[in-house]
């Protein structure tokens, strides 16, 4: 993969404003090379994969909160 943080980027939601909490999974990070690099506004905690008690290698996962 050329540049992964372009990569990941362009695979996010085009309206993703800031979201109120993320998380990334720590493969991500160590895979890509990712340390020192900014990856838009995806922001938060590194874990390790893991939604809801299933572990699922190299995850993204963000909230928002909308009113409606």
């Amino acid at each position: 993969m050329g540049n992964y943080v372009e990569s990941f980027e362009s695979k996010l939601p085009k309206d993703l404003a800031d979201p109120d909490f993320s998380c990334n999974c720590i493969l991500n990070y160590l895979y890509s090379e990712l340390e020192g690099k900014k990856t838009g506004n995806i922001v938060g905690p590194i874990t390790f994969g893991e939604i809801a008690f299933q572990l699922l290698n190299q995850t993204l996962v963000y909230l928002t909160i909308q009113n409606r």
